[in-house]
């Protein structure tokens, strides 16, 4: 009884929300996505449908039917022995673990982004402030960039006769 309500906070930790999901897959596995989701819904919906605890035994109604009451309690006793093994959660620390660390990946990942971004915007307010090629002189464009501007003096120079 504890575990099946165990087993139930535990389905009902992670709750995903397929149409966010379904906007970041290819639209070529969208069909498989959706019978994903659908699987779990139905899975979902039959394990919300068990009751949290299970009914009973009434064991004083089979005993007044059942001719020899003995045996009654025989299967009483029975029933009362047996212990079902209950699975032992080995893998949530795992994953919690390799949850942190992929969060921990993305935030670097992030923080490298901003400094791309940083460096871009840079770049593209450099070319923003240039003067437009239409209105630069040759000798203006070469001023700013002096290795193109030895690139072509060495190729002026490799073509004299």
């Amino acid at each position: 009884n504890e575990y099946k309500s165990y087993l139930s906070s535990m389905a009902g930790r992670k709750v995903f929300d397929f149409i966010k999901l379904s906007t970041k897959i290819p639209s070529s596995v969208r069909g498989e996505f959706g019978a994903l989701r659908s699987k779990f819904e139905s899975a979902q919906a039959s394990m919300n449908a068990l009751p949290n605890q299970l009914e009973a035994i009434d064991w004083s109604y089979y005993s007044s039917r059942v001719g020899n009451p003995a045996l009654v309690d025989d299967f009483k006793a029975r029933y009362a022995a047996v212990d079902v093994p209950r699975p032992v959660d080995s893998q949530t620390a795992g994953i919690s673990a390799l949850e942190s660390e992929f969060k921990k990946e993305v935030e670097g990942y992030l923080a490298g982004s901003q400094q791309r971004i940083a460096k871009f915007e840079a770049t593209l307010a450099a070319l923003n402030a240039e003067k437009p090629l239409e209105e630069m002189t040759v000798e203006e464009y070469l001023a700013t960039k002096p290795e193109l501007k030895e690139k072509i003096i060495e190729d002026i120079e490799s073509r004299k006769l």
